[in-house]
């Protein structure tokens, strides 16, 4: 096995004996600067057909929470006896490391109803009840019970949202909201970007909840008019991308755009 781009030092791009790119766990292999190769006895796992833009990002992750998230989705495919989709872990170490972070800034969410999500999901609900765990027993990070409810939605919903994201209706709105965006900040969002692809899927669910009636409803007006505050040209943007889907928002969904927004657009003010 090839080793040519480190990630961390257990985690590289590596080419296969066909040339073929493939992320790879082992211990100690990103020590090196590449390339170089390694036995493949060094090698734990490979992961093959990741999208380019978790690979591209991969290294924004914490290693450990690759790791858990590695190991929450194994769980999963023992329990339901199937195959997730390789990039579901990278996907998921995403969603873990962003609700961690959103914990410790106090910021609040209205969660799945955790009753609702075992009802539905009573074998399920067992990987987010793992999940939770792993990260309290590895981390010392407790996050909220309802937090299990979101990560088995995580999985069991992945393989849609690809498909559902294709749809040309809410394509064609949500590449006009980065286009407000790239107006506001006078920049050039990459649409290869991990943190482009995390504004598509926070876009296409904002459309799925107005669709089907549903709003976000919590306790976070004190940290709204904090981030208005402290971000008011993002707010002005957030605003102009609401008026661009031509929805009218509550505050809640106006602060989940600030937070998105200001994802998205980090990278790209930073070079």
């Amino acid at each position: 096995m090839r080793v040519v781009k480190n990630i961390h030092n257990n985690i590289s791009i590596c080419l296969d004996s066909k040339g073929n790119e493939v992320v790879a766990f082992g211990k100690g292999i990103g020590f090196r600067k590449p390339p170089y190769d390694v036995p493949m006895s060094q090698i734990e796992r490979t992961f093959y057909n990741i999208n380019p833009v978790f690979i591209d990002n991969l290294s924004q992750i914490p290693e450990n929470i690759i790791d858990i998230s590695t190991k929450i989705i194994d769980y999963a495919n023992t329990l339901l006896n199937g195959e997730c989709n390789a990039n579901i872990v990278f996907t998921l170490a995403d969603h873990i490391t962003f609700s961690i972070k959103r914990q410790k800034e106090h910021i609040y969410v209205d969660l799945p109803h955790l009753h609702d999500v075992k009802y539905m999901y009573p074998e399920e609900i067992k990987i987010g009840e793992y999940a939770l765990k792993l990260i309290k027993d590895q981390l010392n990070v407790q996050l909220p019970k309802q937090e299990a409810a979101v990560i088995t939605l995580h999985i069991i919903d992945y393989g849609l949202v690809s498909t559902q994201l294709s749809d040309a209706n809410n394509m064609t709105r949500i590449e006009q909201c980065c286009d407000v965006v790239e107006s506001c900040f006078d920049i050039k969002v990459d649409k290869e970007s991990f943190n482009y692809s995390r504004f598509v899927s926070h876009i296409y669910f904002l459309l799925d909840r107005v669709a089907n009636h549903e709003e976000i409803q919590t306790m976070n007006n004190l940290i709204f008019d904090q981030l208005v505050k402290e971000y008011p040209k993002t707010y002005e943007c957030a605003k102009k991308v609401a008026e661009r889907l031509e929805l009218k928002l509550t505050d809640e969904e106006i602060l989940y755009l600030i937070l998105h927004i200001n994802r998205l657009i980090s990278r790209e003010e930073s070079n």
